[in-house]
């Protein structure tokens, strides 16, 4: 009956058109007459499952919204089953790119318009409508996950690498074109330690500046380990095994795992693609291996000369060139060349730290543009390694695996990295960005007693914190009392929740926009939030990965024109006092030079308590909950709890690591390889919900290694203990 119903509605579309903005709300409606509910999920109320329509007595279902202008993509919910809304003819893919969503636009005078491009149109002269003064908090989250297998002394993937000359060091350079421009930048304790303890010190030996090469030889001799496709660019490609082929183009991960858009940038590369491996020549092994490297480098060091923080100068324009949006070999390519291209990435990674330090933001001084802050060392879903029950709040309906709780655990995570933090920039961050913005009432005690002052999450976990639906513009205070209203300013955390809409636009909906309508789209949505009374100050945060999102984007290169043009019109807005962009640090303790005044944290309205969530869907469904995530969680804590029968000592993670071959030493690796399984991209990968763009066996693969290596270094430990033979079966169904 159900259908009938649906095929009567979908047939009648011209006196249904919809959605309709009225007195101010935008209005949805839906014919389901025998439906038990209907609720409509979307940008606009944070994909909440549970904003139920309202039925009439003819069967229609009305639900209405109080919105601001902008672009939303949107699905109805009809007992359970995701719908497009049949009336609206206008889809685009949604972010996961496996299925579509409905979608429209609200215009600056609120007209709903059935288009899948933003209202915005590009203003070259950035004029806006005048408006009081509003506050903007981006934070660029940098993050890779532990690629390293200890028993080897490598790293197996080649991401921190590729990221590393993609967009570690241009994502900070290009803020010194925009000095009134303030941003935060997170990088993660995971990457820093790869990207310094495997690409930096184990290059710089080898690396001859006056020759711009590595020391092959020498490389090799000494058994240097750094990733497999190092030693890929390291040696001749006419004396590659079958081995070293897995690495160019068979394996899950190799020298094609680049986006299709990137790859489309360089026509040479995409033939060999598309090319029959069978008929792969060496000298077209040796330009593929070579092309992953140089589709991998920012769109600067590929275009120009760029001279790096660290006083090295980058220049490949003798071997690329470009005719149009395309790039292309000037010239057959070398083993030398191989060779040139691995030095030439060393002098970027060994340049990322010093930028960072160069522009990095002092509290005390009020010098600088970044704060830079980091994220729990290995990147762990924190409050699920407190106390995986604490989902049971967030997610009732789904079925949990055996608890796995250790605190202790949860705040070496923070300690190292705290510690880690204050070894490479000399001082202690003063925020922290919660891996993938997951919180929870429980951990703030781990922050506060670890001199955090500040830490970030999503807008979802605000409107289901208490008091329920609060404005995500302003920051709030949450603390370690259990007692609301007990505000001790040492004892306090400000948090701040970020603008979902406008976070996922630049990670999700601009890869597909002219730079100059993006850039525009995104000032016009900022200037909506302008309070009409001056003396309200507001806050907007955007936050997402300062990596990823780039590479999908079709209508501008690494995401640099938009940018670019961001900055610019934000730079123009900071002169008119319009739009001032800040830090935490700025905020909490003030930049009179900026005209940001002082905000102590208790003086914040306070959240108590603070809902469990994460930045996706205001719960942990991604991280636990399905089958293999659960049995993923099984195993972590079978090892756990082998580890805790032995009474192993925990090493202290402000000491240095013990002396190499010893007992403490064996013991201080099997710590690191089971704090390395704690990790959430194990967990991300696991279940239906996400899938890598190479397959999620490496992550498989990778999960287990770190819980395998937990009893091989303890063997070596002394320990009498066996790996368990269950963590040699995948966990993958």
């Amino acid at each position: 009956m159900f259908y009938i119903f649906f095929l009567i509605f979908f047939f009648t579309l011209p006196l249904f058109s919809q959605p309709s903005f009225e007195n101010g709300y935008v209005v949805f409606k839906f014919f389901a007459p025998e439906a038990n509910s209907v609720a409509i999920a979307g940008d606009f109320n944070g994909w909440r499952k549970d904003d139920l329509l309202t039925k009439d007595d003819n069967g229609n279902w009305y639900g209405k919204f109080k919105i601001k202008p902008g672009l939303y993509q949107y699905k109805f919910i009809v007992d359970g089953r995701w719908m497009l809304d049949p009336a609206n003819p206008v889809k685009v893919e949604n972010f996961n790119k496996t299925d579509f969503n409905s979608v429209f636009v609200l215009s600056y005078d609120w007209k709903i318009l059935l288009q899948s491009e933003p209202d915005a149109k590009p203003n070259p002269e950035d004029i806006y409508p005048k408006t009081n003064r509003i506050y903007l908090n981006i934070i660029w989250h940098q993050h890779q996950p532990s690629y390293l297998d200890p028993e080897k002394d490598q790293l197996q993937g080649p991401w921190v690498r590729t990221h590393g000359t993609k967009d570690y060091y241009d994502m900070a350079s290009m803020l010194e074109n925009y000095p009134d421009i303030h941003v935060t930048i997170n990088l993660t304790s995971s990457l820093l330690y790869q990207l310094d303890e495997y690409y930096v010190k184990r290059l710089k030996p080898y690396f001859d500046p006056k020759r711009n090469r590595i020391d092959t030889k020498r490389y090799f001799k000494d058994g240097v380990k750094i990733d497999p496709w190092i030693d890929l660019m390291l040696k001749d490609s006419e004396e590659f095994t079958d081995f070293e082929l897995g690495y160019v183009y068979k394996n899950s991960w190799n020298c094609f795992s680049v986006s299709e858009v990137v790859m489309s940038r360089f026509p040479e590369y995409e033939q060999l693609k598309n090319k029959d491996p069978k008929h792969y020549t060496p000298e077209d092994i040796r330009k593929i291996k070579f092309f992953f490297y140089l589709a991998n480098f920012d769109p600067d060091f590929l275009n120009g000369k760029v001279k790096l923080a660290n006083g090295f100068e980058v220049d490949i324009t003798d071997i690329i060139q470009k005719k149009g949006d395309k790039y292309y070999l000037k010239r057959e390519i070398t083993e030398d060349d191989c060779n040139r291209i691995v030095a030439e990435t060393y002098k970027i990674l060994s340049a990322i730290v010093p930028i960072h330090k160069k522009l990095m933001y002092d509290p005390v001084k009020k010098t600088g543009q970044i704060e830079v802050i980091t994220t729990p060392f290995y990147h762990p879903i924190l409050p699920l390694i407190y106390d995986t029950d604490i989902a049971k709040i967030c997610q009732p309906m789904d079925n949990l695996p055996e608890r796995f709780s250790y605190p202790e655990d949860a705040d070496a995570q923070v300690k190292k990295s705290i510690a880690y933090y204050q070894k490479i920039f000399g001082r202690k961050p003063l925020g922290m960005w919660p891996a993938e913005g997951a919180v929870a009432e429980q951990i703030i005690s781990v922050f506060v007693r670890n001199g955090i002052k500040w830490i970030a999450t999503d807008e979802k976990v605000l409107a289901r914190s208490k008091p329920e639906n609060q404005p995500f513009y302003y920051p709030y205070s949450v603390d370690e009392d259990t007692v609301y209203g007990n505000k001790d300013e040492a004892k306090s955390l400000l948090i701040v929740f970020r603008d979902t809409r406008l976070s996922d636009a630049i990670g999700f909906t601009y890869q597909n926009y002219e730079p100059e309508v993006a850039a525009d789209d995104f000032i016009r949505y900022v200037l909506s939030f302008a309070p009409e009374n001056p003396f309200e100050e507001r806050l907007i945060t955007v936050i997402l990965d300062g990596e990823n999102a780039w590479e999908w984007y079709r209508k501008d290169e690494d995401g640099k024109a938009f940018l670019n043009a961001l900055y610019r019109k934000l730079s123009k807005l900071h002169k008119n006092g319009q739009i001032i962009t800040v830090t935490l640090s700025e905020w909490i303790y003030g930049n009179p030079m900026r005209g940001v005044k002082a905000h102590k944290i208790t003086s914040h309205q306070e959240l108590e308590p603070l809902w469990p969530g994460s930045w996706i869907n205001a719960n942990f469904d991604t991280w636990i909950g399905e089958e293999e995530e659960n049995l993923a969680w099984e195993y972590l804590s079978k090892v756990r709890k082998d580890v805790e029968k032995l009474k192993i000592q925990r090493p202290n993670p402000f000491l240095d690591l013990p002396k190499s071959g010893t007992k403490e030493y064996f013991e201080y690796k099997a710590w690191e390889s089971l704090y390395s399984a704690e990790g959430s991209d194990w967990f991300w990968w696991y279940g239906k919900d996400q899938t890598a763009l190479g397959g999620d066996e490496p992550f498989d693969v990778g999960f287990r290694t770190h819980l395998i290596n937990v009893y091989k270094f303890l063997q070596k430990a002394g320990y009498n203990v066996n790996v368990p033979e269950f963590l040699l079966k995948s966990i993958l169904k």
